[in-house]
């Protein structure tokens, strides 16, 4: 495990991978108080994170820590100039933020001046080091090295060690480790551990404790995956601690006037969100954003003769990058006051995903025909993104061909959406052109009511004639439904328990564009249980809308046409 940590702390290269992420959770649990963080933009006086307390088991008085933070190794040229220009920090922490920027009821405490590294000193830097500290060492301030040895016998003892980290979410953690070439082999892995870790019901003096053991474990996993050019890892891995963190902060008892307890909670959450979108954004510009305007391009880079495979990939694509902009949309209005310049940068990536996402479309005519009739997720996803960016009509040509193709397909017996998800049966469909099997593979659908909802306002009279005309004599036996959240779904949506909710049937298209709205609003005013999901309570539905795409659950009917 030490080798592992050891190994991860040096290669976080990245600004705030170890200033921003992993050193505040750790100083926090070896007993210190972190006092500020790094921002950018913003004059730090060499000082990346400040903090004062005592060290568990190290220190007998309280001291006043300052950090100067470097990624990797520190080699001889860092020493005086370059990105990484050591001694120019450590002279502004001695000429200016010691007699300046010290608080007064820090000012007569022992100052510890940090020079932190997740790697190394190299040798040839050591006699320079040595040389400075014990030259501007006094009674008052030493400096002291923390390099990657250091930190992981820290995390190892705070964070990680054998009689907290518990045997089994250790061995899970360290298979996730050893898998992350293996997208499916780490993301399970990853599930175990994290769910092991933030089990519920934990006493709130731990449940501090418990998020930063998984968010340093996520980080190191996400940060391997980096390292082995495994991107699917990194977003899957990284939605899944999103939710799993969301189930420990969702059961805090709401407050008007947050407690500490709660706001660490709140900014540990924030936390995993920021690592989720540095996740998605790593994995959606080297995947969609690159390429996703040049003809078949991400088709073909599926490498699978298979026309499933290809459906299955890209839209899987699809629900990511939708997912990702109903992220950014709801974040933008939650800086617009606060952040105005964050908020337009938010603003401007939530338009580069609706560009990308009618490029994907319109390179890539898979995606007119979905395979699985639980496609209707991502769907439902891109249209909830249009809605809420005023985004409509670009969209509603692509939602009117896929009501026709998918119809299509059933007069053609050729790949029309079915219900079934085991890969070996999507691999097959359709075996029949008999209408037993049709009655089998189509025997609920959440797709063709959800379609019939929207082509009302995208199609002629003569195109919804059609498809409703298909789909009686293709499919009479279909049980057209929508599924609506119930009062347990609350409990089992954020740990991937699908056994939840209500399911609305009566929803033929052969009754009528007036009965199924009739029926669908009826359902909506009596289901009024999604008012009380902690997410939408909290004004985060796009959790929520996250969560049903990551465990396939329908995207409920309360979402499906909204006031835009």
């Amino acid at each position: 495990m030490r080798i592992i940590l050891k190994e991860y702390l040096a290669s976080l290269k990245e600004r705030g991978d170890l200033d921003k992420s992993v050193l505040p959770n750790l100083l926090a649990e070896i007993g210190l108080r972190v006092l500020n963080t790094p921002m950018i933009g913003t004059r730090q006086n060499g000082v990346d994170i400040a903090a004062v307390g005592k060290i568990r088991g190290e220190d007998d008085e309280r001291c006043l820590y300052l950090f100067c933070i470097k990624a990797g190794n520190i080699t001889r040229r860092d020493w005086d100039s370059g990105v990484q220009a050591v001694r120019p920090e450590l002279n502004e922490i001695r000429d200016v933020y010691l007699r300046t920027n010290v608080a007064a009821e820090h000012a007569g405490l022992p100052v510890r001046i940090i020079l932190c590294c997740g790697g190394e000193l190299d040798e040839t830097v050591l006699m320079n080091w040595a040389g400075y500290s014990t030259q501007n060492e006094s009674d008052r301030v030493k400096y002291q090295e923390w390099n990657g040895d250091r930190l992981a016998d820290l995390m190892m003892r705070s964070l990680l060690a054998r009689e907290l980290l518990e045997e089994a979410p250790r061995r899970n953690f360290q298979k996730a480790i050893a898998m992350v070439n293996e997208p499916s082999a780490c993301y399970d892995y990853s599930r175990a551990f994290l769910s092991e870790i933030l089990e519920d019901g934990l006493e709130p003096s731990i449940q501090l404790f418990r998020l930063r053991q998984a968010y340093i474990c996520l980080n190191a996993v996400t940060t391997w995956a980096i390292e082995a050019d495994n991107l699917e890892s990194i977003y899957t891995v990284s939605e899944l601690g999103v939710l799993l963190c969301w189930n420990m902060v969702r059961a805090q008892p709401r407050r008007r006037r947050p407690n500490k307890h709660d706001q660490d909670l709140s900014v540990l959450f924030d936390q995993f969100i920021k690592l989720y979108l540095a996740c998605s954004e790593r994995y959606l510009t080297k995947t969609a954003f690159g390429h996703s305007n040049s003809l078949h391009a991400l088709s073909t880079s599926v490498r699978s003769r298979e026309a499933v495979d290809v459906n299955l990939a890209l839209f899987e694509l699809l629900g990511r990058l939708a997912i990702r902009g109903c992220w950014t949309a709801m974040l933008s209005q939650t800086f617009t006051v606060e952040e105005p310049e964050f908020a337009n940068a938010l603003t401007d990536s939530t338009h580069r995903v609706l560009d990308t996402i009618v490029q994907l479309v319109n390179s890539n005519p898979t995606l007119n025909s979905p395979f699985k009739d639980d496609h209707m997720i991502e769907i439902a996803l891109v249209m909830y993104l249009a809605q809420i960016t005023g985004s409509t009509p670009r969209f509603l040509p692509w939602l009117g061909s896929i009501a026709q193709q998918t119809t299509l397909a059933l007069v053609i017996n050729s790949h029309y959406p079915t219900c079934f998800r085991d890969y070996s049966d999507l691999l097959n469909h359709p075996i029949s052109a008999e209408g037993s099997y049709r009655a089998e593979a189509c025997s609920g659908s959440v797709l063709y009511p959800y379609l019939f909802v929207w082509l009302e306002r995208v199609a002629t009279v003569d195109e919804k004639k059609a498809f409703v005309e298909r789909l009686g004599k293709f499919l009479p036996n279909c049980t057209h439904q929508a599924w609506l959240p119930d009062e347990e779904t609350d409990v089992h949506i954020w740990r991937g328990e699908t056994y939840h909710g209500v399911c609305v049937t009566d929803l033929s298209p052969q009754q009528g564009f007036e009965e199924v709205a009739e029926t669908i609003n009826a359902a909506i005013q009596n289901c009024t249980d999604i008012n009380e999901i902690s997410a939408v309570k909290s004004g985060l539905v796009v959790l929520f809308l996250a969560a049903c795409r990551h465990y396939r659950l329908p995207i409920p009917p309360h979402f499906w046409l909204i006031d835009s």
